[in-house]
C-alpha cells in the first residue's frame, strides 16, 4: 500500500507539471494543433513555424528561439481570404512589463512603438506563404506582432506572440514522458508483477525522483552553411561550404552527402544537382553546383550517412 501511494504521489506530481507546462508554453496568437504551430489572427489561421538554419538546422519552433541568431519566420495560410489581404509583421522589444502575458492591449498602450521595434515588414500582399528573414544581435524578450487588412471592409486583425530569443527551457516532454512511464509502473505493481523488488518501497522513491529530475535527450546532427563566392545571386552558379557537427560538438568526418531542396509553394526543385567535391576537414565540406533562378523561399535538403546511420536535414532559405 506504501508503494502504491508513492507511485500515486509521483503521478500527481507528473501531471500536476505537465499541465503547467503546457500553460505556460501555450501563450500569445500561436498554439499547437497536433504536431503543427498555428497562429490565430482573429478568425484567420496559418501554420507558423520558425527556422534558426545557422544554428539549429532543421529543427522548427513555435514562438521562443534558443540563440541569437538568423531566424526564418514562416507562415502558410490555412484560409484563402488571407492571399488576399494585406499583411505586415513587427518585432518590438517586449516593453509591456506583462510578459508571455502580453496581448495587443498592451501593445496597443505603447506610446512611441516605433522607438521599441526592432523589425518591420509594410503590409503586402503574399499569396499562400509569407516569410519574413531577420538576424537577432541579442537575447532578450521580443513580442512579435502580425496584422491584416481585409481589402474590402478595411477592417483589421491582428495577433501577437510573445518569445524569448536565448531560450533553453526543456519543454513539457520530459513530464509527458515521466506521465507514461509512472502509469505503466501503476500496472505492474497493481497487478502484482515486481511485487518483491517494490517490497520496501525504495525503489519507487528512486524511480520517482530520476522521473521528476530534467531528463538528458540525444541530440541530431547540426549543419551549418557559408557562401564563399558571397551571398547567392539569382541565377549564378556558386559553392558552400557544409559544416556538419554531431550532438557532442565534434566535426562530423567522413560522410556521405547528398543535397537536393526546391520551392515547397512552387512544387518545383533545384534547377541543378549540387554535390560534394571536397572534404575540406573537421567537419566541412565543399559544396559546388549551387544556383537558384528565382526569389522566395527554398528548402535545402542534405542527406548525411555516416557510420552511425542517415540523417536528413532541411535548410529553410529567404532569397
Amino acid at each position: 500500500m506504501i508503494v502504491h501511494r508513492i507511485v500515486r504521489i509521483c503521478l500527481y506530481f507528473c501531471l500536476t507539471g505537465l499541465f503547467l507546462q503546457q500553460n505556460v508554453f501555450a501563450h500569445g496568437g500561436v498554439v499547437e494543433d497536433g504536431d503543427l504551430c498555428v497562429i490565430k489572427v482573429n478568425y484567420l489561421r496559418a501554420h507558423f513555424k520558425i527556422y534558426q538554419p545557422r544554428t539549429s538546422g532543421h529543427e522548427q519552433y513555435c514562438e521562443d528561439l534558443p540563440d541569437a541568431s538568423e531566424s526564418v519566420f514562416v507562415m502558410e495560410y490555412q484560409h484563402d481570404s488571407l492571399s488576399q489581404m494585406s499583411v505586415d509583421f513587427r518585432i518590438i522589444r517586449d516593453v509591456t512589463g506583462k510578459g508571455r502575458f502580453a496581448r495587443i492591449e498592451d501593445v496597443d498602450g505603447i506610446a512611441d512603438i516605433d522607438s521599441a521595434t526592432v523589425f518591420y515588414r509594410p503590409p503586402i500582399i503574399e499569396p499562400d506563404v509569407y516569410t519574413i528573414n531577420y538576424e537577432f544581435l541579442e537575447e532578450g524578450d521580443f513580442i512579435g506582432i502580425v496584422s491584416a487588412e481585409h481589402p474590402e471592409s478595411g477592417k483589421r486583425y491582428a495577433a501577437v506572440f510573445p518569445f524569448e530569443v536565448g531560450f533553453t527551457g526543456p519543454g513539457y516532454w520530459p513530464f509527458f514522458i515521466g506521465l507514461l512511464v509512472l502509469i505503466q509502473f501503476q500496472f505492474l505493481l497493481t497487478s502484482g508483477r515486481l511485487k518483491r523488488w517494490f517490497t520496501s518501497g525504495s525503489a519507487s522513491i528512486v524511480i520517482c525522483l530520476l522521473l521528476l529530475s530534467p531528463a538528458t535527450f540525444a541530440e541530431d546532427l547540426v549543419v551549418t552553411y557559408t557562401t564563399p563566392d558571397g551571398s547567392p545571386v539569382i541565377n549564378k552558379m556558386h559553392s558552400w561550404i557544409l559544416h556538419i557537427e554531431t550532438s557532442a560538438g565534434l566535426g562530423l568526418e567522413g560522410a556521405i552527402i547528398a543535397v537536393d531542396g526546391g520551392m515547397p509553394e512552387h512544387d518545383h526543385g533545384l534547377p541543378t544537382k549540387p554535390r560534394v567535391t571536397t572534404e575540406l576537414g573537421g567537419g566541412d565540406y565543399k559544396l559546388d553546383g549551387m544556383r537558384f533562378h528565382m526569389n522566395g523561399y527554398w528548402e535545402i535538403v542534405v542527406n548525411i550517412t555516416s557510420d552511425s546511420g542517415t540523417t536528413q536535414i532541411t535548410i529553410p532559405m529567404q532569397l
